[in-house]
């Protein structure tokens, strides 16, 4: 305990001491917005959206209006210069302005035809629009999208969807939440029709309402998150946490440790803060409390505490948004606070660790150049010029909008970042796991549409690398379970990575191999997975099994019959009963007729 307290005070260089020694801090500057195609609009507003809605490899803002007969604003980006297209959707404007509050603007491909299309609530209904050249037209009523009351209320808001291919049919389905409803929502996607199925998987009659109906405070901060690594989709909804088992959710947040303290639930977000390769919860709740939850095999330990999150105790908090803001590799936390009082800054919670390898967040926001005060709502990481800087956008009634552009730490840390077009799975590559192996370390990226309530982040996969010079490999398993390794990419910049598109490190030939091998795993070491490939010369029998040192059997991977050519199969790590080995070295075997062949591989936790 003594040392988490004095590496707070040692990172902030209190009583004469130095910062810790990864303690570089970024530093903001508040740009002229009008200087970039985003004049000030200030209004009623709370919660801004970040997404390419017309896939030119830069980031778009929709500036969202709150309550009133006002609209939001929707700017497209072109080499770091915004044009507004807000006006050129009238169908848009109308639903915006009839609404009253507008909730959760999310930009999804949802007819995989390249662009983004939108869906919002309002008080008393829910849209869908179709991108058509960046003209939104309402499709809502033709799509089966329906909007009821839930009861005798005047108020029935959709709080929020969040979006991906639960049934991984290849197109992006939608969870939903509506205030007053003791049921979600859950539109399966048919191409050419939306169906609610919530009754089907399990997610009807499970809220409880309160004296003003569930806001969706408590169980409605809905994310599409796959928290045990089986490869489907589960839903985490505030204090809930509903495991996909074939299609049908069924809720189990309590039963492996999550229990938030502070139950209204503003804000959540998962990310992999320990870099062990497993997705941590981190929930704001009442507007003051940060907590996390750390992932241990699908079980979570609260470690609120360990990390030093309990003494972070900011009134007033709007949003949080995680991202690796000094390109250090470790992903930091950015709190905004809404202080229309005028006292307080922004919070940046980043993370470092201390003499004896704990991790821990401290709050900087006092020492990085933030200088706005006042009232705002809502904000997201957009890397809005493309530098691999993450810069932090955020509404405002005051002024319209802040931009804080990211000026980096000295020296410089070096970075990467993807965007990645599904072919056989979702255009958006919802879903989709992404590993970064580069100067000995290995991080981590799960792709999802909606952070939180009316936050959607930076559209690109972005990792920082610190100092280090290359990048050793990247590897992407994508929503519908191929796997692509990708070897000698360029750091300091975005590459655009289309799936299954040839481009893979790991080429096939179509010539049939001459003589059986086995290969290396790749990679190795691995968490959560790893490939293992081998090739036949002839048809054969086919024996491959996971041992530990001492030749007991753990697994058998493939018994029966193979035709020649290459083959391969991925490990996650598991024994028969599908759970989770301890870190160490194991062997897998190879057994044909011709002979046997043994490599080993290390699993670390």
């Amino acid at each position: 305990m003594r040392n988490r307290y004095a590496a707070w005070f040692l990172f902030l260089g209190c009583f004469g001491a130095a910062p810790a020694q990864d303690a570089l801090l970024p530093h903001f500057t508040a740009i002229d917005i009008s200087a970039i195609g985003i004049p000030p609009v200030p209004m009623d507003r709370w919660g801004c959206t970040a997404a390419d809605i017309d896939r030119n490899g830069w980031p778009d803002i929709n500036n969202q209006k709150w309550r009133g007969a006002v609209t939001s604003q929707v700017y497209l980006n072109h080499n770091g210069v915004f044009t507004e297209i807000s006006g050129s959707s009238p169908q848009v404007l109308e639903a915006e302005k009839n609404g009253n509050a507008l909730r959760s603007p999310i930009y999804i491909d949802f007819d995989n035809d390249g662009d983004r299309d939108l869906m919002f609530g309002t008080d008393y209904k829910l849209f869908l629009f179709r991108n058509d050249n960046n003209v939104f037209t309402d499709i809502t009523a033709a799509m089966g999208i329906t909007s009821s009351v839930p009861g005798f209320v005047s108020i029935y808001g959709y709080e929020m969807s969040a979006w991906t291919d639960y049934d991984n049919d290849g197109d992006l389905d939608a969870v939903i939440n509506q205030t007053s409803n003791k049921s979600y929502i859950f539109y399966r996607n048919d191409g050419s029709k939306f169906t609610n199925i919530a009754d089907q998987v399990g997610l009807t009659n499970l809220l409880t309402l309160d004296h003003i109906g569930d806001q969706g405070f408590t169980t409605g901060r809905l994310q599409w998150v796959d928290y045990d690594m089986d490869g489907d989709a589960d839903i985490s909804a505030g204090y809930f946490l509903f495991r996909n088992d074939d299609g049908h959710f069924t809720e189990v947040a309590k039963s492996i440790g999550l229990a938030p303290k502070y139950v209204d639930l503003q804000f959540t977000d998962w990310f992999d803060y320990d870099l062990d390769g497993d997705l941590d919860y981190m929930p704001e709740g009442d507007g003051v409390h940060v907590e996390l939850f750390k992932n241990e095999g699908g079980t979570f330990v609260d470690a609120t505490q360990e990390t030093a999150l309990d003494m972070f105790l900011q009134d007033n908090q709007c949003a949080i948004n995680v991202g690796d803001l000094d390109n250090d590799g470790d992903e930091d936390v950015f709190v905004q606070i809404d202080d229309w009082l005028g006292t307080d800054l922004e919070a940046l919670l980043l993370n470092d660790v201390d003499e004896t390898g704990q991790r821990f967040f401290v709050d900087v926001g006092n020492y990085v150049g933030f200088t706005k005060i006042g009232d705002r709502k809502g904000s997201v990481l957009i890397d809005y010029d493309m530098d691999g800087r993450l810069d932090i956008f955020i509404s405002s009634a005051e002024y319209g909008a802040i931009l804080y552009r990211n000026l980096g730490v000295e020296p410089a840390n070096n970075w990467v970042g993807f965007d990645l077009w599904g072919t056989k799975s979702n255009k958006d590559a919802f879903g989709s796991w992404v590993w970064l192996y580069a100067g000995g370390k290995r991080y981590t990226r799960y792709t999802k549409s909606a952070t939180t309530w009316k936050i959607q982040q930076h559209p690109y996969v972005h990792f920082g690398i610190g100092q280090a010079t290359n990048i050793d490999s990247l590897v992407i398993r994508w929503p519908r379970g191929d796997v692509e390794v990708f070897k000698n990419l360029a750091i300091n910049q975005y590459h655009k990575i289309t799936e299954l598109a040839g481009t893979r490190v790991l080429e096939r030939g179509v010539e049939k191999p001459t003589t059986f091998q086995l290969a290396q795993n790749y990679p190795n070491p691995f968490n959560p997975e790893t490939r293992i490939e081998y090739s036949l010369p002839m048809r054969s029998e086919v024996l491959l099994e996971v041992l530990n040192l001492n030749g007991q059997k753990i697994v058998t991977l493939v018994d029966g019959m193979q035709g020649a050519g290459m083959h391969s199969v991925q490990w996650r790590g598991c024994d028969y009963a599908n759970r989770i080995l301890p870190s160490g070295v194991y062997l897998y075997k190879l057994s044909t007729p011709q002979g046997v062949f043994t490599k080993k591989m290390l699993f670390v936790r």
